[in-house]
């Protein structure tokens, strides 16, 4: 979401309206009751990437998973890594910088796989939707996806298929923000059309029971402070100073306003 109130162009129909969502409140409420059609999503995160590039993890590493990213020196360089929703691929070109050599980028967008083509030297693109993904099972150890759940429509159905392409005992690092947390700020900065881009949104014990229910273990790591994004979409300076500094590590995970999961593939 964009945080600062102006007038601008509705990324559905084109209509000028004044706020701060990416839609008019027409397009939003059409597509309040049921699911949104997948040519409709796509166009809108094209969309997002050519008029909000700043906020767009396509052109830049917008939001990392700083904890995963930590977690993930434990993991052999060996490993078979996926990356869903992988933008711009910034994460995995970090993840070549650390020794990492099988790895694969994918999205759905055509701006992000265009850009992503620009390190196709570093990793493997391809395009694929994260509810129907097109490899065999078990291809991969490690599939990451940062801030990516909970924008696909049917996240059930995204677990299942990545607990099949992972092989047994396999991870699936997971970054997502925190539904209660989310939805207050959503509100409070009336982004009514959170629905479009954040459908699928968890609590912690949301997120473990679907895990529970399609093959997972899941850990949970300390978050130790905002990220650059979180702190950009406070809207005064004071407020950012004081956010900046306040130790989040030290709420419980139901607090965090973001949540970094370690999820281990069940036998």
């Amino acid at each position: 979401m964009v945080v600062d109130r102006s007038t601008r162009r509705c990324l559905l129909c084109g209509t000028s309206f004044t706020g701060r969502a990416f839609v008019c409140r027409p397009c939003a409420d059409r597509y309040r009751q049921g699911r949104i059609p997948d040519e409709v999503l796509r166009r809108f995160y094209s969309q997002v990437d050519i008029e909000y590039p700043e906020w767009a993890n396509t052109y830049g590493n917008y939001n990392p998973p700083r904890a995963l990213m930590n977690w993930l020196d434990r993991v052999d360089r060996s490993a078979r890594i996926l990356e869903i929703g992988a933008g711009g691929g910034f994460l995995l070109e970090e993840l070549g910088e650390r020794g990492f050599a099988d790895l694969t980028g994918s999205d759905i967008t055509v701006t992000a796989l265009a850009e992503m083509s620009q390190r196709a030297h570093i990793f493997r693109v391809v395009a694929a939707d994260a509810e129907s993904l097109p490899f065999a099972s078990g291809s991969f150890d490690v599939v990451i996806s940062s801030d990516v759940i909970e924008h696909v429509t049917r996240p059930y159905q995204h677990l299942a298929e990545v607990q099949r392409i992972l092989a047994q005992g396999g991870l699936y690092l997971i970054k997502t923000p925190n539904r209660r947390p989310a939805e207050l700020y959503y509100r409070a900065r009336d982004l009514y059309d959170h629905h479009i881009w954040h459908p699928s949104m968890f609590t912690p014990g949301e997120l473990s029971s679907a895990l529970a229910a399609t093959g997972f273990s899941a850990e949970y790591l300390s978050v130790s402070d905002l990220t650059a994004a979180q702190l950009r979409k406070i809207p005064t300076r004071p407020a950012r100073a004081l956010a900046e500094k306040f130790p989040i590590s030290r709420l419980p995970v139901s607090l965090h306003p973001h949540l970094e999961v370690v999820a281990t593939r069940l036998p």
